[in-house]
């Protein structure tokens, strides 16, 4: 079962992190709200054209399979649910976060990592029965620290990601040794400063730990998907234990449904074609 995460006090090494933004912000609180409508966060996501771009183009992909082009803002956040909002503000956030430092090749690892994550956590989740837009936003966000430290410190955060590679090197020593703070704590950190749920930063503190066989919760979801990714091609960083795909999925069954219960190289293939129609 997940626990609360006890808030540690500001470490230094997130003081150069960027605040959530404040369109960002407003957004999470309005589609929060239990009797908001859709105008009322049309309106709101007026004000950013890029998000509403985004949300259009969410809208009318194959993930959701309108017969008609959705045009209206209205319209589209119907088809794609207040969560999927939410979710969507969320990689607003993440992506202003990252963007500057996706110049460097090792830190834009990390981040296809977070969306190949993002996308095997939405199809377990869909299998499993759980909430789905919760899954994409939890796996998402799982390397909220490493994230928000690379955007923070790029040239200093790759060249240690190179080292541990290089010299086999476990990470989250190397992020204390340097950093003072790992990039689980650091992400559940800037989670509870942002005001997200605290579900979803006991999960990124936790992603770290050994996943469980035949548990279903979504800490443990994400656990099993981050290695998931790592097995398919998309590894951030050299992992302590290399696991294969089938050895992960063995640990919960009910995950092979849909395009989840293909070989490797079926996987491999359906997340990347799924990686086309997502940002990166």
């Amino acid at each position: 079962m997940t626990s609360t995460f006890v808030r540690p006090q500001a470490p230094w090494a997130l003081r150069l992190v960027p605040p959530l933004p404040a369109f960002a912000q407003r957004i999470l609180a309005l589609a929060s709200q239990e009797d908001v409508s859709a105008q009322q966060v049309s309106e709101l996501t007026r004000m950013d054209p890029s998000f509403s771009a985004e949300l259009l183009r969410v809208a009318n992909s194959a993930l959701f399979g309108v017969r008609r082009e959705v045009t209206s803002l209205s319209q589209a956040i119907v088809i794609v649910g207040m969560d999927r909002v939410r979710s969507m503000a969320m990689l607003l956030c993440v992506n202003k976060m990252v963007r500057s430092s996706l110049r460097i090749q090792a830190l834009r690892r990390v981040w296809q990592h977070s969306v190949a994550t993002a996308i095997l956590c939405e199809e377990s989740a869909r299998a499993a029965g759980l909430p789905r837009d919760e899954a994409y936003t939890a796996g998402l966000l799982h390397n909220l620290g490493s994230l928000g430290l690379m955007s923070a410190y790029p040239d200093e955060y790759a060249r240690m990601l190179q080292v541990s590679d290089d010299y086999g090197f476990d990470l989250l020593k190397t992020e204390r040794d340097l950093f003072e703070i790992d990039h689980c704590a650091a992400g559940a950190y800037l989670a509870q400063d942002w005001d997200f749920p605290d579900e979803l930063a006991a999960t990124l503190a936790t992603h770290h730990d050994e996943p469980e066989a035949g548990v279903y919760s979504m800490d443990n979801i994400v656990r099993i998907c981050w290695r998931l990714a790592d097995s398919l091609g998309f590894a951030a960083f050299s992992p302590a234990r290399v696991w294969r795909a089938g050895e992960l999925l063995d640990l919960a069954p009910a995950l092979r449904g849909g395009w989840l219960g293909g070989t490797e190289e079926e996987l491999r293939s359906a997340l990347q074609e799924r990686l086309k129609e997502s940002p990166i």
